[in-house]
């Protein structure tokens, strides 16, 4: 196993965090860190235990989590049993979707509050639907963004 990079470890820190806004655990987050940090980019389960220090279980619950989530995957080689896990090319389309999942039930709060209001305040309710309109406009760029994923894998894989 390749020793990483000065630096790497707090990177990978950082980088968990930002993946916990996402709704990951912090070894979730830690795992998927790594594997965009280090080389080669498959992994282990003994790599990531001893990487991160970390028990057996935690691990294996983070990795179990991922592979659901279809965020990572595993190969296996003729040469040995061991899986080798790593990134999946639909990494950023499943965070992308999720993003639009929760961006489209606020809307739909959202327009279930509008409704519920009271014309006595019109600036209130601007501000209701504008933020809507710009919701719109954010759901048409990352959907756009979505199908570019979608074709960029295909004709990557073609």
């Amino acid at each position: 196993m390749q020793e990483l990079q000065n630096g790497a470890r707090e990177i990978i820190e950082e980088a968990g965090k930002i993946f916990e806004k996402f709704g990951m655990t912090p070894m979730q987050g830690r795992i998927i860190a790594y594997f965009t940090v280090s080389d080669p980019p498959e992994k282990t389960f003994d790599e990531l235990v001893s990487h991160f220090r970390a028990s057996k279980s935690s691990v294996s619950n983070s990795l179990n989590f991922l592979l659901q989530s279809k965020v990572i995957d595993y190969k296996t080689y003729a040469s040995n049993r061991k899986r080798y896990f790593f990134l999946t090319d639909s990494f950023f389309r499943v965070y992308f979707t999720r993003v639009l999942e929760n961006v489209a039930d606020l809307k739909e709060y959202t327009y279930r509050i509008v409704s519920m209001r009271t014309p006595e305040y019109p600036a209130a309710n601007e501000n209701i639907l504008k933020w809507i309109e710009n919701a719109n406009g954010f759901e048409e760029a990352l959907e756009n963004t979505l199908d570019s994923l979608k074709q960029g894998q295909s004709t990557g894989s073609e």
